[in-house]
């Protein structure tokens, strides 16, 4: 049988009925701590399910509402944070007697700040007041609702001790969870997210934990990380409410048990699909005051709640004329996505102060608040598609489409697909990759243009001021070209300039393939004297004095035939008194590639391990993996290395 859910969470002040409504329409008292009970108040969050079975054109389906009873309390306002912060439809709960008091105002512009549009209002315990107190506080709730998200929302006069009106109401929340669409975007587009809102164990079954889906699906013995360690959970078994299930999906309420010690998992944590772990510090979204003039200070901590989780924070606008942007600085890592909801409160967390919505979890480290800057997360603030475009118009650098896919929460299959329509409907861009270290970026085309056309004018200047030289080298390059862009960048729109055939490398230089060097006096004795000793003597070529007594040449006039050769790119200067032909250099790093590849516990290769595998002395050996780390073929980390990028990329083919 099919199943369908609706998560509703209670909202409004305390005493108004809000547990007693949820318990006379699910049989559940959600109040379950002693003290609840001893004060007659809701403490903590408390969950109850109603289930039952509805056609839908035709088809059975199992349909569960799923409600959260936030406390009411001002005390309690981080656990009611903690429960609407994850549902899409919210019941303000009224009394007649009291009528609106201030945490119906508060619960109500929080609903407002989290963008819930769905909603109903109960106005209960109109069994203690006469027909035109009702009357008023009707008029009293309309003028309230003026302007909020639940302005056109029903109201049901209701009675939590005789049940009057409570049949119609769960009459409408059947309808709402009948009208409901499947988000087949949400399930099939974005990775798996679960907010956790309660943990608690289970004799025999061990870490049960309870929430809601946000986006994605997952099944039983699916792999998923835990946000508080970014430790891998398998989930054991899923259960909705009193039903084991096979797989949950978006806009579910769940129980998920998995293989983790409760000690490591909290409320506020989520479950997440693993290309999805990306913890923060900080975060730019957008912002809106309650009260207009309400003054933030960068230096002010002030109190975050997102998700179910709750943060001390530090605030920043970004654009100080209309204040449409700020950026969030937390103390502790945070996960968040574009489009996630955020409340802010006041440094006390005695008020709400506004609220706002996840733009960017890329902060760029320089110039947060230039005009580019700003200009790029207006164009975020669009559905993938356009925003995808947008983005790539303005970033001369190219957008990292794996950055946009993490932000986003964006599965990789619906990131390709997005770039097949684009490029379908013919906008012009360019997929830049990096098959080692998967960079992958989009470039609109008139800076792709622009920046290729610049690289080969630049090599051309090269050639006309330096026509014995065989070439320029890539850093070298770059600087003239005076790019401002990734090291990634420049070498991949350079690999399209040699894949173009429009730039040859030779060695670790850059050429017009038609370019000939004119051979200097020095290059003439290099060839003559020189090149045939380091051909012979292989991956070990003699020292600058050893030259000296094999050729006969002084040692100035040698220095200064093997600088000179060296400018020209026939031959590699590795080490202050070593230099070698570029095919050894190639023969070298394709030895180095190999030994990489052979190391398949991703631990590296060591100076120890590139000596014995090698042959060559432990000295030169250092010397000529310095030379490897200095131009970007590998990586040092401790004594260790690594590969950073395929040899053809920095050596040539």
């Amino acid at each position: 049988m099919q199943s369908k859910s609706l998560i509703v969470a209670t909202a409004g002040h305390v005493d108004h009925g809000k547990t007693s409504l949820v318990n006379f329409i699910t049989g559940t008292d959600t109040d379950t701590l002693a003290e609840e009970k001893q004060r007659g108040l809701t403490i903590n969050l408390g969950f109850a399910y109603h289930q039952f079975e509805q056609t839908i054109d035709s088809e059975t389906y199992k349909c569960t509402l799923g409600f959260v009873d936030v406390p009411g309390h001002i005390d309690f306002i981080s656990n009611m944070l903690a429960g609407v912060g994850s549902v899409d439809f919210v019941l303000l709960v009224i009394a007649a007697d009291d009528g609106i008091m201030p945490q119906t105002r508060e619960h109500l512009a929080i609903i407002k700040l989290l963008g819930i549009k769905q909603g109903a209002i109960a106005l209960t315990k109109i069994d203690r007041v006469g027909s035109d107190r009702v009357g008023k506080i009707k008029t009293e709730i309309e003028i309230l609702l003026a302007g909020s998200n639940l302005q056109s929302s029903p109201l049901f006069p209701l009675s939590n001790q005789s049940g009057e009106g409570i049949k119609e109401l769960v009459s409408h929340l059947k309808n709402e969870l009948k009208n409901t669409l499947t988000d087949e975007h949400n399930i099939t587009n974005k990775n798996f997210r679960f907010l956790i809102d309660r943990t608690f164990s289970v004799k025999g079954i061990g870490t049960v934990t309870t929430g809601s889906t946000r986006v994605g699906q997952a099944s039983k013995d699916s792999e998923a990380l835990c946000t508080s360690n970014g430790q891998p959970a398998r989930i054991r078994g899923l259960r909705l409410h009193e039903d084991a299930i096979d797989t949950v999906v978006s806009g579910q309420r769940a129980a998920l048990n998995i293989d983790m010690d409760l000690d490591q998992v909290t409320r506020g944590d989520w479950l997440i699909d693993p290309a999805s772990y990306h913890p923060v510090s900080r975060f730019d979204g957008t912002f809106s005051l309650l009260e207009s003039n309400t003054k933030i200070k960068p230096s002010s901590e002030y109190h975050l709640y997102l998700g179910a989780s709750h943060h001390i924070v530090n605030l920043r606008y970004l654009d100080m004329d209309s204040k449409r942007f700020v950026q969030v600085k937390s103390y502790v890592p945070l996960f968040a996505h574009y489009g996630d909801r955020f409340i802010i409160r006041d440094p006390a967390s005695e008020y709400t102060l506004g609220g706002g919505e996840v733009v960017d979890t890329f902060v760029p480290r320089k110039k947060r608040s230039s005009k580019q800057r700003l200009e790029s997360l207006k164009a975020m603030c669009n559905d993938d598609s356009a925003a995808l475009f947008a983005m790539v118009a303005i970033a001369e650098e190219g957008t990292d489409l794996n950055q946009f896919a993490i932000n986003r929460n964006l599965t990789a299959n619906y990131v390709n697909d997005l770039l097949s329509s684009l490029q379908a409907e013919n906008y012009p861009l360019t997929r830049l990759e990096s098959k080692p270290n998967g960079t992958n970026v989009l470039l609109h085309e008139k800076f792709f243009n622009n920046y290729r056309k610049k690289i080969l004018n630049q090599i051309e200047s090269f050639h006309a001021s330096n026509p014995s030289q065989q070439g320029t080298s890539e850093p070298a390059l770059s600087r003239s070209v005076n790019f401002s862009g990734s090291h990634f960048l420049f070498n991949v729109l350079l690999q399209s300039l040699i894949d173009d055939g429009h730039v040859t490398r030779t060695g670790t230089f850059l050429h017009k393939p038609t370019h000939r060097t004119t051979l200097s006096k020095e290059e003439e004795q290099f060839i003559a004297k020189i090149k045939p000793i380091l051909e012979k003597s292989g991956n070990v070529p003699p020292r600058t004095r050893e030259l000296v007594e094999m050729t006969g040449i002084p040692l100035k006039p040698l220095e200064n035939i093997l600088r000179e050769t060296a400018k020209a790119g026939s031959i590699i200067r590795v080490a202050d008194n070593r230099y070698y032909l570029p095919g050894t250099i190639m023969t070298l790093a394709e030895f180095t590639e190999q030994l990489a590849t052979n190391n398949t516990n991703d631990e590296g290769f060591s100076v120890i391990q590139f000596r014995d595998a090698s042959g060559i002395g432990r000295n030169l050996c250092i010397e000529i993996l310095e030379y490897f780390d200095k131009v970007g073929f590998t990586r040092r980390d401790g004594n260790s290395r690594y590969l950073r990028t395929e040899k053809e990329n920095i050596f040539g083919a």
